[in-house]
């Protein structure tokens, strides 16, 4: 084994930093995603969003550098408070209690009649509300078709069940009497019916 060093060996030979100098660190450059990622499409995008990350820290820094060297050029400006006048040189002369001439002009004017307003329809209720049209229905079309196929459904039926009577009402009055005679009065009844109902029907 090596000898060990005396103590007053050690601070004569070494140089010791001063405290004041603090250790200086190396800058290392930020990464964007994982560091293992194998050449492909994920590498190329974390590269690509990482040098626009740059170029976009470039474009700022520049644009920082040319505003402030702008702004030292340019003169201040001079900044007034509400007690001093913008004439700091000048007196602040008293504001005058007299009106403008064309204030003067406007007032002396006669005031014009107020024109009447056209009538409107009277369509409102007598508190004032318009009154609303009633909201056309979705199926107002379908809905009048189908009332109209229900009406001539019915008619038909009606129809059916009048010539089921009528048919019925002929069978029994051409049945024989008794003696084999026909019934004139009872065929007549419902030929009577039948014309009633052509005459009315049309």
């Amino acid at each position: 084994m090596a000898p060990k060093r005396s103590r007053d060996e050690t601070t004569t030979d070494e140089k010791r930093p001063a405290a004041s100098d603090a250790p200086v660190k190396k800058r290392k450059g930020f990464s964007v995603g994982p560091a293992n990622l194998p050449d492909g499409t994920y590498r190329r995008k974390t590269q690509k969003i990482k040098s626009d990350l740059i170029q976009k820290a470039k474009v700022k820094k520049a644009y920082a550098k040319i505003r402030d060297q702008e702004l030292a050029a340019a003169p201040p400006k001079p900044i007034y408070t509400a007690d001093q006048p913008e004439n700091a040189g000048e007196e602040a002369e008293p504001a005058s209690l007299e009106l403008h001439p064309d204030r003067m002009a406007m007032l002396n004017e006669p005031e014009p009649e107020p024109t009447p307003q056209p009538q409107r329809a009277d369509n409102r209720e007598p508190r004032g509300r318009r009154v609303r049209k009633p909201k056309p229905s979705a199926f107002a079309k379908e809905m009048e078709l189908a009332e109209k196929r229900r009406k001539e459904a019915e008619r038909r039926r009606e129809e059916r069940e009048f010539r089921q009577k009528d048919r019925e009402a002929m069978a029994r009055a051409k049945r024989p009497d008794q003696s084999g005679k026909r019934r004139l009065g009872r065929e007549s009844q419902v030929l009577l019916s039948r014309v009633q109902r052509m005459v009315g029907s049309t």
